[in-house]
C-alpha cells in the first residue's frame, strides 16, 4: 500500500468532499466514513490513503482521500458496495459536496 503523501505534480487525484451534519449527529458520520474506509474503501485497487477531519463547530466532516488515478476512483464508485455506503453516508448527513483535486502546491517551514 503506498503512503499519504501530498506533493505537488505527483500521480494521483484526491478527492475531498465536505459533509454538513447536524451536531448531534457527526460522530455517527464519522463513525460510518471510518468503518466504509477500514472495510471497503482500502480493499480497492488504486486506494492508497484517507482521512477523516471533524470540524470542531460539530456541523462539518471532511473526508479526504488519495487514489492513484481518476479511473481507479471512478471504478472504486462502481461498486455496489460503495454506493450502498453512500446511501448509508446521506442518511446521517445533510449534505455532501464531492470534488476531485490534483495538488498544485505545497508549503512548509
Amino acid at each position: 500500500m503506498s503512503e499519504t503523501t501530498i506533493a505537488a505534480g505527483k500521480p494521483g487525484i484526491t478527492a475531498i468532499n465536505i459533509y454538513t451534519v447536524a451536531e448531534t449527529r457527526q460522530n455517527a458520520l464519522v463513525m460510518a466514513l471510518d468503518k466504509a474506509t477500514t472495510d471497503i474503501f482500502a480493499q480497492v485497487p488504486g486506494f492508497i490513503s484517507a482521512t477523516v477531519h471533524a470540524s470542531l463547530d460539530r456541523t462539518r466532516v471532511v473526508n479526504y482521500a488519495q487514489w492513484t488515478s481518476l479511473e481507479a476512483y471512478e471504478e472504486m464508485l462502481r461498486r455496489p458496495e460503495v454506493r450502498e455506503h453512500l446511501l448509508e453516508v446521506m442518511s446521517i448527513a445533510h449534505t455532501a459536496d464531492p470534488r476531485l483535486y490534483t495538488v498544485r502546491s505545497v508549503h512548509r517551514p
